[in-house]
């Protein structure tokens, strides 16, 4: 059975490191795609850009990659998906593989706010990418409900990869004379055709 990484997040623009990462992944967990789902224009975030921008600037960032993908399936929604709804739409629209959700651990977090907790944590699998410190463990450890359900945590700790912030990236942007290796130059590119985070 195929095994596939599903990415989300609202890659506000993709970084190079975001591809670092994936590509990291999928040779350490020996996954045969990883599959960037980025959020739809419903989520709600500041100075978030077109969800149609942010999707063809993940296809251009991945177009020399065989094993990374990007799915449109969060895109044209009428409303914010909850983190249950986009699974069950991945669920369903690739079946028979076997599926592992790739989170930092900061969603984890997030993940006990959900009254959706006790299906998350039972019914999918994670791998769960340790950054800033955060002691993911711990965390899974303290609450009773993730820690029934641990063996579904894969924690991914010591990465190589760079810094994959979305946020310092638009900073740069704004100074494009400061623009260092954060964002592949093809999506840079787009970025300056489109006049996006100026």
């Amino acid at each position: 059975m195929e095994k596939y990484g599903f990415f989300g997040g609202s890659f506000n623009p993709v970084t190079k490191a975001h591809i670092e990462l994936a590509e990291e992944i999928a040779n350490k967990y020996n996954l045969d795609k990883v599959i960037f789902v980025p959020v739809g224009d419903k989520y709600n975030k500041i100075g978030l850009v077109s969800e149609k921008h942010r999707y063809n600037m993940l296809k251009i960032a991945i177009c020399k990659y065989d094993n990374l993908e990007v799915s449109n399936i969060e895109l044209n929604q009428d409303k914010n998906l909850t983190t249950l709804e986009a699974f069950n739409m991945i669920e369903k629209n690739y079946p028979n593989i076997e599926k592992f959700y790739i989170m930092g651990a900061d969603n984890v977090g997030k993940m006990l706010m959900s009254n959706d907790l006790e299906i998350l944590a039972r019914d999918y699998k994670y791998i769960v990418i340790e950054r800033n410190m955060a002691n993911c463990k711990e965390l899974i450890k303290s609450n009773a409900e993730l820690a029934k359900n641990e063996q579904n945590f894969i924690i991914m700790e010591n990465i190589k990869h760079i810094e994959t912030s979305s946020t310092k990236a638009r900073k740069e942007l704004q100074n494009y004379s400061k623009i260092s290796n954060t964002i592949d130059e093809n999506v840079l590119d787009y970025i300056k055709i489109k006049g996006l985070y100026m």
